[in-house]
């Protein structure tokens, strides 16, 4: 998948929500960041980025913001019935404020080393502020991966799942999803059948496109 099918997947969500009543509240991709503004953010960060989140800035964009709603009175069923939202940001400038509202969390919630479930909120790189005290972050535990991952600060069902393999892949398959909200409850139902991770084509993912009417 080429970066311009990710644009156009979350234009044709933005259409088919908005076709149905929903409120496309942000849809925003700028230039790619430069090489300087990436090493002044690592210099800030006192860490290399992953290697594919720096692609990403570097070859697609530095700041997103996409942001829809579904109109109050729809409701999708089943496993999806309490996904209400769509939500994909990510920022040059909000990856440092991000990860020291993250390390907040680890100081004053989570700094046991020896309790598993603090140990998922360490070495890693959070890119998503959720909104209620959850994040989307990069596990940086490992040079060789960088699973994204979710870190619930309230023993969420979605607690150290890993969403993607990586943050690219992460971005091109939850296109396919309209990147659903970043809860945990929204993103889980597109991870099944024994997938590791979240499937932009899997049976959910499938039935959603039907729902709002997009066509294979």
């Amino acid at each position: 998948m080429e970066y311009s099918e990710i644009i156009d997947n979350w234009k044709t969500f933005a259409n088919a929500v908005k076709a149905i009543g929903g409120d496309v509240q942000a849809f925003t991709i700028e230039d790619p960041a430069t090489e300087k503004e990436v090493a002044a953010l690592e210099e800030k960060l006192g860490f290399p980025l992953p290697k594919s989140l720096k692609e990403v800035l570097l070859s697609f964009s530095r700041k997103v913001e996409y942001r829809w709603f579904l109109p109050d009175e729809f409701e999708l069923e089943d496993e999806m019935s309490e996904i209400f939202s769509g939500d994909r940001h990510w920022s040059l400038e909000w990856l440092y404020d991000f990860n020291e509202s993250k390390n907040g969390w680890v100081e004053e919630c989570f700094p046991n080393k020896e309790d598993p479930y603090d140990v998922v909120w360490r070495n890693k790189l959070a890119f998503h502020e959720v909104g209620n005290g959850d994040y989307l972050a990069i596990d940086m535990s490992s040079p060789e991966a960088e699973p994204v991952v979710y870190l619930s600060h309230d023993d969420g069902d979605g607690h150290a799942v890993k969403l993607a393999k990586n943050f690219k892949d992460f971005v091109f398959e939850s296109s396919l999803i309209g990147c659903v909200g970043g809860e945990d409850w929204q993103q889980l139902p597109f991870i099944k059948n024994g997938n590791k991770y979240i499937n932009g084509n899997c049976s959910n993912a499938i039935r959603l496109r039907e729902i709002l009417g997009i066509k294979a």
